[in-house]
């Protein structure tokens, strides 16, 4: 197994203390000529609603479902426990599509778990306010693709009220090779200071690069 330099640009966004990104600080924005179809399709209140429904999180907390609005590319996007010496904003590339081979995600190889919607796969994160989450994006598909996501739809939360990303939505192509694999370590989570928490979901819109 071959890991593959990431060509392009990497912009590690960090605040003074070199950890966390708050609500949309570094995220792309969506502008109003950049609709996404399958995004404009889901109905986010009623996969807010199937989210609180499947919660299984304790009373002090939450669940999040987050997902990835990637179905007009020919790639997949996935949620792994990351490599606990992984770092956040690590990005590779890969020439397999291995996970076991993959040194950014888990040995053994985890999957998050996922909610059971009809729209879109959503993987379930268990959040109290104030916590975060890592995990190890991955993508993969059997040709090469360039592709950048933008800032998440989310219900009720965005990311002007509510979610921390340190961050996946930063401006960047990113290049997934021919069956290979793209992963790179993101963390999300809840703000503290939130009023009545409550289960919800969000969905990143994931674009081709190349247009």
């Amino acid at each position: 197994m071959e890991r593959i330099p990431d060509l392009e640009r990497r912009r590690f966004l960090q605040t003074a203390a070199g950890a966390l990104v708050v609500g949309a600080a570094g995220c792309a924005d969506t502008e109003d000529d950049d609709s996404h179809p399958q995004l404009e399709e889901l109905d986010m209140n009623a996969l807010r609603e199937t989210v609180a429904e499947q919660s299984e999180a304790p009373d002090d907390a939450v669940t999040l479902g987050v997902g990835f609005a990637d179905e007009n590319l020919p790639m997949t996007s996935e949620l792994y426990e990351p490599n606990p010496d992984a770092e956040i904003s690590d990005t590779e590339q890969y020439d397999t599509q291995e996970l076991e081979d993959v040194d950014l995600v888990a040995d053994p190889v985890e999957e998050l778990p996922t909610l059971d919607t009809d729209e879109i796969t959503l993987y379930a994160l268990e959040l109290a306010p104030g916590e975060t989450r890592t995990m190890a994006l991955v993508v993969r598909g059997d040709e090469d693709v360039a592709f950048d996501a933008h800032q998440p739809e989310g219900e009720p939360y965005d990311i002007d009220s509510g979610l921390v990303l340190n961050c996946y939505c930063i401006d960047e192509v990113w290049n997934a090779p021919a069956e290979g694999t793209w992963t790179r370590v993101i963390e999300v989570g809840l703000e503290e200071d939130l009023e009545d928490p409550e289960s919800g979901a969000m969905v990143y819109g994931v674009f081709d690069g190349e247009e």
